[in-house]
């Protein structure tokens, strides 16, 4: 289902996942389905939000106590974003630093 409408608004992943409250896990299993809207730019997959995913419901930043201000659940709700890319970085470089280590002993073994 990857497209090239530029014209809806397209959003990262990580992103998606907070504001839709479905993780990046289930993300990637509906971009490999075609579920999903998506399209791979600069090496980054962005879905498309254009208001007609229907997720569970996200427990993320909510709450039921009345004493806590908007304010606050923006500030943790740009807080939790923040944490989910980190952590998505943190998967990246792992991979990227297996994929170098296992090129390394190839290399290495080649050589000798």
């Amino acid at each position: 289902m990857a497209t090239d409408i530029d014209s809806e608004s397209w959003i990262p992943l990580v992103e998606f996942s907070v504001q839709k409250g479905i993780s990046l896990s289930t993300l990637r299993r509906y971009i490999k389905s075609n579920k999903i809207a998506w399209k791979l730019l600069e090496g980054r997959y962005l879905v498309m939000d254009d208001g007609t995913f229907i997720a569970p419901r996200n427990h993320l930043g909510t709450t039921e106590d009345p004493a806590i201000s908007g304010d606050i659940e923006s500030r943790m709700k740009n807080l939790e974003v923040t944490l989910m890319a980190a952590n998505e970085e943190i998967a990246e470089l792992k991979t990227l630093l297996a994929f170098y280590e296992e090129k390394w002993a190839q290399l290495s073994k080649n050589n000798e």
